[in-house]
């Protein structure tokens, strides 16, 4: 094996660690917005119900449904 190979295969392998290194990053903060998606939609979808809640409530007070 020549010089110029080694020098060839280490800098492969020290791009190959960067680019391992930048996924595993990404991947730990896709983790985290995945978690603060989920509990943004919770809080989401319990407004939206009980927003239509009390819309139907008016609406069958103007109704005179109840």
């Amino acid at each position: 094996m020549t010089e110029q190979e080694k020098l060839v295969i280490t800098k492969y392998d020290l791009f190959y660690e960067q680019r391992i290194t930048r996924v595993e990053s990404i991947v730990e903060n896709l983790k985290d917005d995945a978690k603060e998606i989920k509990t943004d939609l919770r809080w989401i979808l319990g407004l939206m119900i009980s927003f239509s809640t009390i819309i139907i409530g008016i609406m069958a007070k103007g109704f005179h449904w109840i």
